[in-house]
Protein backbone atom coordinates (compact mmCIF):
# COMPACT_ATOMS: atom_id res chain seq x y z
CA UNK A 1 0.00 0.00 0.00
CA UNK A 2 1.53 3.25 -1.14
CA UNK A 3 1.17 6.44 1.76
CA UNK A 4 0.62 9.50 0.03
CA UNK A 5 0.65 12.67 1.37
CA UNK A 6 -2.21 15.00 1.93
CA UNK A 7 -2.38 18.49 1.07
CA UNK A 8 -4.96 20.83 2.30
CA UNK A 9 -3.54 23.26 -0.87
CA UNK A 10 -1.98 22.14 -3.36
CA UNK A 11 0.04 24.03 -5.76
CA UNK A 12 -2.27 24.60 -8.54
CA UNK A 13 -5.06 25.74 -5.92
CA UNK A 14 -2.39 28.14 -4.51
CA UNK A 15 -1.40 29.21 -7.99
CA UNK A 16 -5.61 29.71 -8.69
CA UNK A 17 -6.05 31.29 -5.48
CA UNK A 18 -3.22 34.37 -5.88
CA UNK A 19 -4.23 35.11 -9.74
CA UNK A 20 -7.84 35.60 -8.27
CA UNK A 21 -6.35 37.75 -5.61
CA UNK A 22 -4.21 39.37 -7.65
CA UNK A 23 -6.90 40.48 -10.22
CA UNK A 24 -9.52 41.36 -8.04
CA UNK A 25 -7.00 43.65 -6.09
CA UNK A 26 -6.40 45.36 -9.63
CA UNK A 27 -10.10 45.70 -10.50
CA UNK A 28 -10.81 46.90 -6.87
CA UNK A 29 -7.82 48.84 -6.62
CA UNK A 30 -9.24 50.97 -10.07
CA UNK A 31 -12.53 51.39 -8.67
CA UNK A 32 -11.89 52.62 -5.43
CA UNK A 33 -8.82 54.93 -6.89
CA UNK A 34 -11.59 56.66 -9.16
CA UNK A 35 -13.90 57.02 -6.10
CA UNK A 36 -11.35 58.37 -3.59
CA UNK A 37 -9.76 60.65 -6.74
CA UNK A 38 -12.65 62.59 -8.76
CA UNK A 39 -13.36 65.09 -6.34
CA UNK A 40 -9.39 65.75 -6.65
CA UNK A 41 -9.24 65.35 -10.07
CA UNK A 42 -11.71 67.91 -10.73
CA UNK A 43 -10.43 70.45 -9.11
CA UNK A 44 -6.94 70.29 -9.93
CA UNK A 45 -7.00 68.84 -13.51
CA UNK A 46 -10.29 69.79 -14.37
CA UNK A 47 -11.45 66.30 -16.01
CA UNK A 48 -12.54 63.78 -12.69
CA UNK A 49 -10.92 60.66 -14.59
CA UNK A 50 -7.63 62.26 -15.29
CA UNK A 51 -5.97 60.21 -12.23
CA UNK A 52 -7.87 56.75 -12.73
CA UNK A 53 -6.55 57.37 -16.52
CA UNK A 54 -3.55 57.69 -15.32
CA UNK A 55 -3.57 54.93 -12.78
CA UNK A 56 -5.10 52.45 -15.68
CA UNK A 57 -1.65 53.60 -18.01
CA UNK A 58 0.01 52.27 -14.30
CA UNK A 59 -2.02 49.15 -14.38
CA UNK A 60 -1.16 48.42 -17.92
CA UNK A 61 2.71 49.00 -17.33
CA UNK A 62 2.64 46.66 -13.83
CA UNK A 63 1.18 43.75 -15.88
CA UNK A 64 4.26 44.09 -17.96
CA UNK A 65 6.33 43.71 -15.02
CA UNK A 66 4.02 40.80 -13.71
CA UNK A 67 4.53 39.19 -16.92
CA UNK A 68 8.08 39.49 -17.27
CA UNK A 69 8.92 38.57 -13.47
CA UNK A 70 6.46 35.34 -13.73
CA UNK A 71 8.36 34.29 -16.93
CA UNK A 72 11.94 34.82 -15.79
CA UNK A 73 13.60 31.30 -15.07
CA UNK A 74 14.32 31.57 -11.39
CA UNK A 75 18.04 29.17 -11.93
CA UNK A 76 19.64 32.23 -13.35
CA UNK A 77 17.39 34.45 -11.11
CA UNK A 78 19.14 32.88 -8.60
CA UNK A 79 22.22 32.84 -10.07
CA UNK A 80 22.71 37.01 -11.51
CA UNK A 81 19.74 38.48 -9.55
CA UNK A 82 21.75 40.35 -6.81
CA UNK A 83 22.67 42.35 -9.85
CA UNK A 84 19.27 43.64 -10.16
CA UNK A 85 19.40 45.60 -7.06
CA UNK A 86 22.45 47.71 -7.85
CA UNK A 87 20.82 50.08 -10.59
CA UNK A 88 18.31 51.04 -8.00
CA UNK A 89 21.06 51.96 -5.85
CA UNK A 90 22.16 54.20 -8.55
CA UNK A 91 18.68 55.39 -8.34
CA UNK A 92 18.56 55.94 -4.99
CA UNK A 93 21.48 58.44 -5.36
CA UNK A 94 20.70 59.91 -8.12
CA UNK A 95 17.58 60.77 -5.97
CA UNK A 96 19.18 62.98 -3.50
CA UNK A 97 21.11 64.34 -6.02
CA UNK A 98 18.69 65.56 -8.59
CA UNK A 99 15.18 64.14 -7.10
CA UNK A 100 12.23 66.08 -7.23
CA UNK A 101 10.82 67.74 -4.12
CA UNK A 102 7.87 67.56 -2.73
CA UNK A 103 7.57 69.52 0.74
CA UNK A 104 10.22 68.39 2.86
CA UNK A 105 10.89 64.98 0.91
CA UNK A 106 12.77 64.32 -1.84
CA UNK A 107 11.28 60.93 -3.09
CA UNK A 108 10.84 60.69 -7.09
CA UNK A 109 13.32 60.38 -9.89
CA UNK A 110 12.04 62.51 -12.95
CA UNK A 111 13.30 61.10 -16.58
CA UNK A 112 11.68 63.36 -19.04
CA UNK A 113 7.82 63.73 -18.28
CA UNK A 114 8.12 60.23 -16.66
CA UNK A 115 8.54 60.17 -12.96
CA UNK A 116 9.10 57.47 -10.50
CA UNK A 117 10.11 56.35 -6.79
CA UNK A 118 13.08 54.39 -6.81
CA UNK A 119 12.33 53.22 -2.87
CA UNK A 120 9.47 51.69 -3.76
CA UNK A 121 10.94 49.25 -6.43
CA UNK A 122 13.70 48.68 -3.73
CA UNK A 123 11.40 47.01 -1.24
CA UNK A 124 11.18 43.82 -4.35
CA UNK A 125 14.92 44.28 -5.78
CA UNK A 126 16.80 44.10 -2.02
CA UNK A 127 14.15 40.50 -1.29
CA UNK A 128 15.73 39.14 -5.22
CA UNK A 129 19.33 40.62 -3.72
CA UNK A 130 19.13 39.17 -0.37
CA UNK A 131 17.55 35.53 -1.36
CA UNK A 132 20.30 35.15 -4.11
CA UNK A 133 23.22 35.78 -2.18
CA UNK A 134 21.54 33.59 0.27
CA UNK A 135 21.65 31.40 -2.06
CA UNK A 136 25.46 31.19 -2.48
CA UNK A 137 25.90 31.76 1.19
CA UNK A 138 23.73 28.00 1.62
CA UNK A 139 26.51 26.83 -1.39
CA UNK A 140 29.47 28.30 -0.48
CA UNK A 141 32.27 25.21 0.51
CA UNK A 142 34.81 27.80 3.00
CA UNK A 143 33.89 29.91 5.97
CA UNK A 144 35.75 32.63 3.98
CA UNK A 145 33.53 32.61 1.22
CA UNK A 146 30.40 32.29 3.77
CA UNK A 147 31.71 35.42 5.70
CA UNK A 148 32.39 37.71 2.41
CA UNK A 149 29.03 37.00 1.56
CA UNK A 150 27.57 37.95 4.18
CA UNK A 151 29.25 41.11 4.66
CA UNK A 152 27.63 41.91 1.20
CA UNK A 153 24.37 41.29 2.39
CA UNK A 154 24.93 42.87 5.17
CA UNK A 155 26.44 46.18 3.70
CA UNK A 156 24.05 46.28 0.82
CA UNK A 157 21.28 45.94 3.05
CA UNK A 158 21.78 48.86 5.53
CA UNK A 159 23.24 51.19 2.45
CA UNK A 160 19.73 50.76 1.06
CA UNK A 161 18.56 51.61 4.31
CA UNK A 162 20.52 54.59 4.63
CA UNK A 163 19.76 56.06 1.04
CA UNK A 164 16.07 55.81 1.78
CA UNK A 165 16.14 57.58 4.99
CA UNK A 166 17.92 60.46 3.79
CA UNK A 167 15.17 61.15 1.32
CA UNK A 168 13.95 61.69 3.66
CA UNK A 169 11.13 58.73 3.82
CA UNK A 170 11.23 56.69 7.82
CA UNK A 171 8.39 54.63 7.15
CA UNK A 172 9.79 53.27 3.53
CA UNK A 173 13.31 52.81 5.42
CA UNK A 174 11.91 51.24 8.20
CA UNK A 175 9.93 48.63 5.91
CA UNK A 176 13.55 47.81 4.20
CA UNK A 177 14.76 47.53 7.55
CA UNK A 178 12.72 44.67 8.67
CA UNK A 179 12.20 43.62 4.93
CA UNK A 180 16.06 42.48 5.21
CA UNK A 181 15.45 40.58 8.10
CA UNK A 182 12.13 38.73 6.55
CA UNK A 183 14.42 37.86 3.47
CA UNK A 184 17.29 35.92 5.92
CA UNK A 185 14.80 34.31 7.54
CA UNK A 186 12.59 32.66 4.73
CA UNK A 187 15.99 32.21 2.81
CA UNK A 188 16.50 29.66 5.39
CA UNK A 189 19.74 31.16 7.07
CA UNK A 190 20.60 30.53 10.22
CA UNK A 191 19.19 32.00 13.14
CA UNK A 192 22.48 32.38 14.76
CA UNK A 193 23.36 34.82 11.54
CA UNK A 194 20.22 36.88 11.57
CA UNK A 195 20.39 37.58 15.30
CA UNK A 196 24.15 38.90 14.94
CA UNK A 197 22.85 41.20 11.67
CA UNK A 198 19.50 42.17 14.57
CA UNK A 199 22.59 43.04 16.97
CA UNK A 200 24.48 45.09 14.48
CA UNK A 201 21.70 46.45 12.75
CA UNK A 202 19.83 47.76 16.57
CA UNK A 203 22.98 49.79 17.80
CA UNK A 204 23.59 51.31 14.55
CA UNK A 205 20.31 52.47 14.04
CA UNK A 206 19.61 53.93 17.38
CA UNK A 207 23.12 56.28 17.24
CA UNK A 208 22.22 57.00 13.24
CA UNK A 209 18.84 58.34 14.50
CA UNK A 210 20.41 61.97 15.23
CA UNK A 211 21.45 61.86 11.42
CA UNK A 212 18.67 60.56 10.02
CA UNK A 213 15.68 61.48 11.58
CA UNK A 214 14.27 65.42 10.96
CA UNK A 215 13.15 67.58 14.03
CA UNK A 216 9.29 67.14 12.66
CA UNK A 217 9.77 63.56 12.60
CA UNK A 218 11.27 62.57 15.59
CA UNK A 219 8.55 65.00 17.36
CA UNK A 220 6.16 62.87 15.25
CA UNK A 221 7.28 59.41 16.64
CA UNK A 222 7.23 60.24 19.75
CA UNK A 223 5.64 57.99 22.23
CA UNK A 224 1.88 58.59 22.31
CA UNK A 225 2.81 62.05 20.74
CA UNK A 226 0.02 61.51 17.98
CA UNK A 227 -3.20 60.11 20.06
CA UNK A 228 -3.27 63.18 21.66
CA UNK A 229 -2.67 65.55 18.90
CA UNK A 230 -5.88 64.05 17.03
CA UNK A 231 -8.14 65.16 20.16
CA UNK A 232 -6.64 68.23 19.69
CA UNK A 233 -8.56 70.68 17.40
CA UNK A 234 -6.82 73.53 17.66
CA UNK A 235 -3.71 71.74 16.26
CA UNK A 236 -4.05 72.14 12.43
CA UNK A 237 -1.14 69.46 11.76
CA UNK A 238 -3.66 66.73 13.41
CA UNK A 239 -6.21 68.21 10.70
CA UNK A 240 -5.99 65.50 8.54
CA UNK A 241 -6.06 63.03 11.16
CA UNK A 242 -9.27 64.37 12.10
CA UNK A 243 -10.79 63.96 9.21
CA UNK A 244 -9.51 60.44 8.49
CA UNK A 245 -10.93 59.49 12.17
CA UNK A 246 -14.32 60.98 11.33
CA UNK A 247 -14.41 58.94 7.86
CA UNK A 248 -14.05 56.13 9.07
CA UNK A 249 -16.68 56.77 12.20
CA UNK A 250 -19.58 58.09 10.09
CA UNK A 251 -18.71 54.88 7.98
CA UNK A 252 -20.43 52.71 10.70
CA UNK A 253 -21.28 49.06 10.12
CA UNK A 254 -21.73 48.73 6.04
CA UNK A 255 -21.12 52.89 4.92
CA UNK A 256 -22.41 55.55 3.16
CA UNK A 257 -22.06 53.35 -0.16
CA UNK A 258 -19.85 53.93 -3.07
CA UNK A 259 -18.68 57.30 -4.18
CA UNK A 260 -20.96 58.57 -1.02
CA UNK A 261 -17.54 59.98 0.82
CA UNK A 262 -17.81 63.21 1.95
CA UNK A 263 -14.50 64.05 3.93
CA UNK A 264 -12.91 63.31 -0.02
CA UNK A 265 -14.45 66.46 -1.41
CA UNK A 266 -11.02 68.15 -0.30
CA UNK A 267 -11.68 67.99 3.75
CA UNK A 268 -9.31 65.19 3.86
CA UNK A 269 -5.79 65.48 2.14
CA UNK A 270 -4.56 62.56 0.21
CA UNK A 271 -7.56 60.62 -0.11
CA UNK A 272 -6.70 59.40 -3.06
CA UNK A 273 -3.01 57.72 -1.56
CA UNK A 274 -1.75 58.17 1.76
CA UNK A 275 -5.30 58.07 3.41
CA UNK A 276 -7.35 56.22 0.61
CA UNK A 277 -8.02 53.37 3.60
CA UNK A 278 -10.27 55.81 5.26
CA UNK A 279 -12.64 56.44 2.20
CA UNK A 280 -12.80 53.01 2.34
CA UNK A 281 -14.22 52.77 5.78
CA UNK A 282 -16.77 55.76 4.91
CA UNK A 283 -18.08 54.52 1.54
CA UNK A 284 -18.26 50.36 2.65
CA UNK A 285 -18.03 50.59 6.70
CA UNK A 286 -16.99 47.77 9.26
CA UNK A 287 -17.57 45.30 6.35
CA UNK A 288 -15.95 47.17 3.93
CA UNK A 289 -13.09 47.73 5.78
CA UNK A 290 -12.78 44.03 7.07
CA UNK A 291 -13.23 42.53 3.49
CA UNK A 292 -9.78 44.44 2.80
CA UNK A 293 -8.31 43.90 5.84
CA UNK A 294 -9.04 39.61 4.75
CA UNK A 295 -7.72 40.11 1.56
CA UNK A 296 -4.46 41.15 2.60
CA UNK A 297 -4.72 37.93 5.24
CA UNK A 298 -5.49 35.64 2.13
CA UNK A 299 -2.75 37.08 0.39
CA UNK A 300 0.18 36.58 2.85
CA UNK A 301 -1.29 33.21 3.92
CA UNK A 302 -1.19 32.17 0.28
CA UNK A 303 2.08 32.98 -0.13
CA UNK A 304 3.29 31.55 2.81
CA UNK A 305 1.87 28.07 1.93
CA UNK A 306 3.68 28.97 -1.70
CA UNK A 307 6.84 29.31 0.54
CA UNK A 308 6.61 26.19 2.74
CA UNK A 309 6.79 23.99 -0.51
CA UNK A 310 9.00 25.98 -2.63
CA UNK A 311 12.07 23.53 -3.35
CA UNK A 312 15.00 25.98 -2.68
CA UNK A 313 16.13 28.59 -0.26
CA UNK A 314 16.16 31.21 -3.00
CA UNK A 315 12.40 30.52 -3.87
CA UNK A 316 11.29 30.30 -0.61
CA UNK A 317 12.92 33.31 0.20
CA UNK A 318 10.95 35.00 -2.48
CA UNK A 319 7.62 33.83 -2.10
CA UNK A 320 7.52 34.34 2.02
CA UNK A 321 8.99 37.64 1.51
CA UNK A 322 7.01 39.12 -0.92
CA UNK A 323 4.00 38.01 0.57
CA UNK A 324 4.81 39.29 4.00
CA UNK A 325 5.75 42.73 3.25
CA UNK A 326 2.58 43.52 1.44
CA UNK A 327 0.44 42.13 4.06
CA UNK A 328 3.01 44.49 6.58
CA UNK A 329 2.57 47.54 3.86
CA UNK A 330 -0.91 47.22 4.18
CA UNK A 331 -0.92 46.65 7.51
CA UNK A 332 0.88 50.13 8.48
CA UNK A 333 -1.05 51.87 6.18
CA UNK A 334 -4.74 50.99 7.86
CA UNK A 335 -3.05 51.61 11.23
CA UNK A 336 -2.09 55.41 10.30
CA UNK A 337 -5.49 55.70 8.97
CA UNK A 338 -6.94 54.53 12.04
CA UNK A 339 -4.46 56.38 14.30
CA UNK A 340 -3.02 53.62 15.74
CA UNK A 341 0.24 55.19 14.09
CA UNK A 342 1.39 58.50 13.36
CA UNK A 343 0.98 59.31 9.32
CA UNK A 344 4.18 57.82 7.24
CA UNK A 345 3.67 57.91 3.83
CA UNK A 346 2.51 54.46 3.43
CA UNK A 347 0.15 53.66 0.18
CA UNK A 348 -2.11 50.84 0.27
CA UNK A 349 -0.79 48.28 -1.90
CA UNK A 350 -3.12 47.75 -5.56
CA UNK A 351 -5.79 50.93 -3.52
CA UNK A 352 -3.56 53.73 -3.42
CA UNK A 353 -3.34 55.96 -6.58
CA UNK A 354 0.27 55.91 -7.58
CA UNK A 355 2.05 54.18 -10.16
CA UNK A 356 5.76 53.14 -8.66
CA UNK A 357 3.57 51.39 -5.54
CA UNK A 358 1.46 49.76 -8.19
CA UNK A 359 4.18 48.49 -10.13
CA UNK A 360 6.36 47.27 -7.64
CA UNK A 361 3.57 45.40 -5.90
CA UNK A 362 2.74 43.40 -9.08
CA UNK A 363 6.61 42.93 -10.10
CA UNK A 364 6.67 41.13 -6.41
CA UNK A 365 3.35 39.37 -7.24
CA UNK A 366 4.83 37.89 -10.71
CA UNK A 367 7.54 36.46 -8.12
CA UNK A 368 5.60 35.01 -5.89
CA UNK A 369 3.50 33.21 -8.79
CA UNK A 370 6.50 32.29 -10.87
CA UNK A 371 7.80 30.26 -8.06
CA UNK A 372 3.79 29.00 -7.38
CA UNK A 373 4.06 27.43 -11.04
CA UNK A 374 7.41 26.45 -10.15
CA UNK A 375 5.95 23.89 -7.34
CA UNK A 376 3.54 22.83 -9.77
CA UNK A 377 6.26 21.88 -12.51
CA UNK A 378 7.93 20.16 -9.53
CA UNK A 379 5.10 18.11 -8.53
CA UNK A 380 4.57 17.14 -11.98
CA UNK A 381 7.87 15.79 -12.40
CA UNK A 382 8.15 14.07 -9.13
CA UNK A 383 4.94 12.11 -9.95
CA UNK A 384 5.91 11.00 -13.10
CA UNK A 385 9.23 10.26 -11.70
CA UNK A 386 7.93 8.45 -9.22
CA UNK A 387 6.23 5.63 -12.12
CA UNK A 388 8.14 5.57 -15.03
CA UNK A 389 10.53 8.92 -15.00
CA UNK A 390 14.45 7.91 -15.41
CA UNK A 391 15.21 11.70 -15.13
CA UNK A 392 15.04 12.31 -12.13
CA UNK A 393 12.00 12.60 -9.01
CA UNK A 394 11.55 16.33 -9.54
CA UNK A 395 12.83 16.78 -6.28
CA UNK A 396 15.64 20.17 -6.30
CA UNK A 397 18.60 17.96 -5.06
CA UNK A 398 18.78 15.87 -8.34
CA UNK A 399 21.99 16.81 -10.50
CA UNK A 400 21.61 14.18 -13.57
CA UNK A 401 19.65 11.32 -13.91
CA UNK A 402 18.19 9.34 -11.17
CA UNK A 403 18.16 5.68 -11.58
CA UNK A 404 16.48 3.22 -9.11
CA UNK A 405 18.99 0.94 -7.35
CA UNK A 406 19.36 -2.53 -8.49
CA UNK A 407 17.58 -4.95 -6.38
CA UNK A 408 17.47 -8.75 -6.02
CA UNK A 409 14.97 -10.96 -6.93
CA UNK A 410 13.54 -13.92 -4.84
CA UNK A 411 12.53 -16.61 -6.86
CA UNK A 412 10.23 -19.24 -5.45
CA UNK A 413 10.97 -22.47 -5.58
CA UNK A 414 8.76 -25.02 -7.45
CA UNK A 415 8.47 -28.52 -5.95
CA UNK A 416 6.77 -31.30 -7.32
CA UNK A 417 5.73 -34.15 -5.17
Amino acid sequence: MVRREVSYWSPVHLQRALLALTVLGILGGLVIVYSASYPYALSEFGNPFAILIRQVAYTVLGLCFLLIALKIPLQPLQRFGWLLHLPVIFFLVATLVAGKKVGEAQRWLALGSFQFQPSEFAKVTLIVFIASLAAHWRNASTLKQKFGIWVAIFAFWLLTVALVLAQPHLSGGLLLAVIGLLVMFFARLPISLIVASLLFVVPMGYIGQKHFLHPYQQKRWQVGSWLTRSNDSSDPKAYQMRQALLGIQVGGWFGQGLNQSRQKHLFLPSAHNDFVFSVIGEEFGFAGSFIVIAFFAFLAYFGLCVATQAPNAFSSGLAGSVAFSIWMQAILHISVNANLLPPTGVPLPFASAGGSSLCATLLGMGLLLNVSATNIKRNEAKRRGGVNDALGDGRWRDRGTHLSSPRPRHRRQNFTA
